[in-house]
């Protein structure tokens, strides 16, 4: 029994010196704005691997790439094709309308550039597809072949985006109406002994019945990624 009246005590202290800010928010943590897994889904041996851990890429660079040779000169074959069928329809279209030559030919002169001009593109894809290009700026957080490694459709890297971040907080249901997007509020990031603002992007819609909690995401700019993801933070209040 005293055991137990000594907890009762404790919670109560722990209640009256908790902040109204601080009792609204359950856990703040700081996430990255985007985290995917990149790869091709084409197989061949990777020839190229222009990035490693931790290297910061900018969207469209390209971070590795496959074997190409054979979809190369299919491009060559490709391209010179669609050259040789356009000079014949621009040929062929100033006969006709002299009417030296029938509607029909002239139709399937043209039919042979569109076809011609179709089938560059679809080389020209296949193509990209055995490159590996950066989809936004971000840094490179694992690598997870290198050259020469044969890859089947695997994720070749993991990217994330830091910049912004994701504030992901979640509040007691008694919060739940009071917060908008548009919001802005301080954080405290104690780890970096730094206190920044952040805006409300998100606001859950749904409250969690087993916590009685709701979920709120807040956009936080580190233009300078001097801020890592994966840190524990403080609700201050409305900034």
């Amino acid at each position: 029994m005293v055991q137990q009246l000594r907890w009762v005590m404790v919670g109560l202290i722990c209640a009256v010196w908790l902040s109204p800010a601080q009792a609204m928010v359950t856990s703040c943590l700081l996430e990255p704005s985007k985290d995917v897994e990149l790869g091709t889904p084409v197989e061949g041996v990777l020839t190229a691997v222009n990035v490693d851990r931790s290297d910061v890429v900018a969207q469209g660079d390209v971070l590795a790439r496959l074997n190409r040779a054979v979809e190369l000169a299919e491009l060559e074959v490709a391209t010179a094709r669609r050259d040789f069928t356009r000079r014949h329809w621009e040929r062929t279209e100033s006969l006709g309308a002299q009417r030296m030559i029938s509607d029909q030919e002239v139709d399937e002169i043209r039919t042979d550039y569109e076809l011609a001009e179709g089938e560059l593109r679809r080389v020209r894809a296949a193509l990209a597809l055995r490159s590996v290009r950066s989809p936004f700026d971000g840094v490179i957080v694992e690598r997870h072949f290198d050259r020469g490694d044969v890859v089947r459709g695997e994720p070749i890297f993991r990217l994330l985006s830091l910049d912004p971040l994701y504030v992901e907080v979640v509040m007691t249901v008694r919060n739940f109406g009071l917060i908008a997007t548009g919001d802005q509020f301080r954080i405290q990031i104690p780890d970096l002994d730094q206190e920044m603002v952040a805006e409300v992007i998100v606001v859950d819609r749904v409250v969690d019945p087993r916590s009685s909690t709701f979920r709120v995401r807040l956009e936080l700019p580190n233009a300078d990624l001097s801020v890592p993801s994966g840190l524990q933070c403080e609700w201050l209040g409305p900034a």
